[in-house]
């Protein structure tokens, strides 16, 4: 396996594929031969996978075809690491944050960051409340990722941060926003699914000929049509790197929410990383790991983790909204 690529180099790795089984959810494999290239963004490990429709067609054979897929390969890394650049709530110099500190004024926005917000109200709406990208002022509070010895926020505190969420707040029009002072905004939900939809449609222009899949931190999507499926494993949260399931994946998108790799424990207590917007807390009778598959990345994103946020009524949620999935429970 290729090593990964440095955070700031601008060239995804490439390999060849045929030594590996399977595309896994977390860190990717696949089953028959093409190209690889893998990048770090969002703080996941990100792959980008190539193989040429036609067994043993002249794409599959050309060496200067590598050359056109390496570069490729770097145009759809380049456009995932720019979202991460404009929407991260941690770097200083995002647009996410120069949103948040503009608080209590009306801001301009780009037609982008309009979609985002209004796809974020859609999400809202669906989820009855549960799912609020206003909820930055209590996600800030949790220090999930920062070991053992970190303790979880005190009820003051989250009380206090909770008066500063609500997304009915806002005020949207046309591409001018305004954001109640003391507010925030987490697109964390919604910004890893949107990359990959648009890595998946960069690669889908300079590689029409090639099926295709972009896997970013196991949420994943593939090209329309692939003429050979792609098997997808499903990881086990009861064993990590193992899946629970394999799958299949032509067309479409799989993502999957749960809280089995980022939590905080502390004093012999779990707290997982998904936090209900109205309590302030996690949230409670949640499954473990939830998998949709939907048209596009960031609706299966969203579905999966709105059934997350739906604790013991994640299975009729996504009973509801007609889609397959899979749901792992303690």
């Amino acid at each position: 396996m290729s090593p990964l690529a440095d955070l700031d180099d601008q060239q995804a790795v490439i390999s060849d594929e045929s030594e590996y089984p399977f595309v896994d959810s977390q860190y990717g494999r696949k089953n028959l031969k093409g190209l690889r290239g893998e990048f770090m963004a969002m703080a996941s490990r990100c792959e980008l996978l190539a193989r040429p429709k036609q067994a043993g067609s002249k794409a599959q054979d050309d060496k200067i075809d590598q050359e056109r897929i390496t570069q490729a390969f770097s145009r759809a890394m380049a456009e995932v690491k720019c979202i991460e650049a404009k929407y991260s709530r941690f770097s200083e110099n995002s647009v996410l944050t120069q949103i948040n500190r503009g608080a209590g004024d009306w801001q301009a926005i780009d037609d982008e960051t309009l979609g985002l917000l209004k796809f974020a109200e859609h999400c809202y709406r669906l989820s009855q409340g549960r799912f609020d990208v206003t909820a930055e002022p209590v996600l800030a509070l949790w220090p999930f990722g920062a070991g053992e010895s970190a303790a979880p926020p005190s009820d003051s505190k989250i009380e206090a941060a909770l008066a500063q969420v609500g997304f009915e707040r806002l005020i949207i029009e046309d591409n001018h926003f305004f954001l109640p002072y003391g507010m925030g905004i987490d697109l964390g939900g919604i910004a890893k699914e949107y990359a990959a939809d648009r890595a998946v449609e960069v690669l889908r222009r300079e590689l029409p000929e090639y099926d295709l899949l972009v896997n970013l931190g196991g949420d994943m999507i593939a090209s329309p049509g692939c003429e050979r499926p792609w098997q997808i494993g499903i990881e086990d949260p009861h064993k990590l790197d193992t899946p629970a399931r394999v799958v299949t994946l032509k067309s479409g998108a799989l993502a999957t929410s749960g809280h089995s790799r980022r939590y905080l424990l502390h004093q012999g207590k779990r707290y997982g990383h998904i936090i209900d917007p109205s309590t302030g807390y996690p949230i409670k009778g949640a499954p473990i790991s939830v998998s949709v598959f939907a048209p596009s990345c960031v609706v299966a994103g969203m579905l999966a983790t709105l059934a997350m946020l739906q604790g013991e009524g994640a299975e009729d949620f996504l009973s509801r909204q007609g889609v397959v999935h899979h749901i792992i429970r303690g």
